[in-house]
């Protein structure tokens, strides 16, 4: 019989391609369902921190029963002109630098019974920028403006904040949370589209417009994203994290093309993948949407990524999942792939179930598979559909010590 693994455990052998006792379930409930749950309105946990995202989050995992993926801490670094402590810090550019606290003012600018405005200066000394962000009642928050409203005037600003010469901390914020290794711990780095689209104000489509419009300063920006991308990445290492991911939310063929793929994303993600393996630190890629070209373009020979998620099927997504488990299986791991917008918000549990055993049936054989949904599970999903994937994942996903499941064996 296999030994019961913890969920860190599980997680991590699934990652790795190997065996565990039972495939990890972890639907992505990211943000929605956890600030859900304590009952607050969503901008007590995303301004005030209470309680913070993290500790919500594992509360949320405790609540299901679920297998943990939290990746809600950070490592205190960037700028090396900084001298940081924890208490003095706020975290930036989705929190991939550390900016002092007496650089930034904060200012709540309108509040009403459903939203909240806060304006965000940022003090530098070639001038300061602005970012706005609406926070609501029960919705995650939303950047209304962006800190890069002229490229020519803000990104040198924004440049001075990342700095020229880096340093990363070796302690692992919040790693406590995560209790007796009921989660793996992961920290982000992003693609340089979703970097991009991240700081420039305006809509996506102005982020695509840069690409060509403003191509020779966009390559000059990239190749400096570059070099603090790799050096953040090996700090992030170095400080003890069970993986690294690659966030890459916003570089789908839902929004950008292959061209812009292979020229922007590309590039970096094989800089990741070679820092990664060199730490023995697992690389991670997250691509919502249309993924299956970026699956393939990353599985081009050697695949660059440990685990690739979340595989979303239609309509949100083109992915078949035991195609790409056949193709890519023996490869890299795989996450995914309940479609958020059908059975889980709409069916009922038997519904949930139904899909869960026919994930299991597509992808589960032969371990390297860790059942999830297709992309963060909406707030309005009923509890009892997320109990049933839970329950039925754990009850159809006991492996044998060869890699079947147990429950479809004749």
């Amino acid at each position: 019989m296999t030994e019961k693994m913890t969920s860190r455990r599980r997680m991590l052998t699934a990652m790795r391609l190997g065996i565990p006792d039972r495939v990890p379930v972890s639907p992505d409930i990211s943000n929605m369902i956890p600030a859900r749950l304590t009952g607050k309105p969503f901008w007590e946990i995303y301004v005030y921190d209470n309680p913070g995202l993290g500790e919500a989050y594992m509360d949320a995992v405790r609540h299901y029963g679920m297998d943990g993926w939290f990746l809600y801490g950070s490592v205190l670094g960037g700028n090396k002109a900084f001298q940081l402590v924890r208490s003095d810090v706020e975290f930036l550019f989705y929190g991939n630098i550390s900016v002092p606290k007496d650089l930034i003012k904060r200012k709540i600018i309108s509040k009403d019974d459903d939203k909240m405005i806060e304006r965000w200066t940022v003090k530098t000394p070639l001038g300061a920028i602005e970012q706005s962000t609406a926070y609501f009642r029960f919705a995650p928050p939303w950047d209304l403006t962006n800190f890069i409203k002229n490229i020519a005037e803000d990104w040198p600003k924004v440049r001075w904040l990342m700095g020229e010469d880096w340093h990363w901390d070796n302690t692992l914020i919040d790693h406590a949370l995560i209790g007796n290794d009921e989660a793996v711990y992961g920290l982000q780095v992003h693609s340089f589209v979703d970097f991009w689209d991240g700081i420039r104000n305006g809509t996506s489509e102005q982020m695509i417009y840069d690409f060509y419009d403003e191509s020779d300063m966009m390559h000059e920006i990239w190749s400096y994203f570059l070099e603090f991308t790799k050096s953040r990445t090996r700090g992030l290492c170095q400080a003890g994290v069970d993986e690294i991911l690659m966030q890459g939310s916003n570089s789908s063929m839902s929004l950008i093309n292959p061209k812009i793929y292979r020229e922007y994303i590309l590039p970096v993600n094989r800089e990741i993948s070679k820092i990664c393996r060199s730490e023995n630190v697992i690389c991670h890629l997250h691509t919502c949407g249309k993924s299956r070209e970026v699956i393939e373009m990353n599985c081009e020979g050697e695949p660059l990524f440990d685990v690739i998620e979340p595989l979303e099927k239609p309509p949100g997504g083109n992915v078949d999942i035991g195609e790409i488990k056949r193709k890519y299986g023996k490869k890299c791991a795989l996450k995914g792939n309940l479609l958020t917008s059908g059975n889980l918000v709409m069916g009922k549990p038997e519904d949930v179930e139904r899909e869960v055993i026919e994930t299991l049936r597509a992808a589960g054989e032969g371990g390297g598979f860790i059942l999830s949904t297709g992309d963060q599970t909406g707030g309005n999903t009923p509890d009892e559909n997320l109990f049933a994937m839970v329950e039925t994942g754990k009850k159809y996903g006991v492996y044998t010590p060869d890699g079947k499941l147990k429950a479809f064996l004749r």
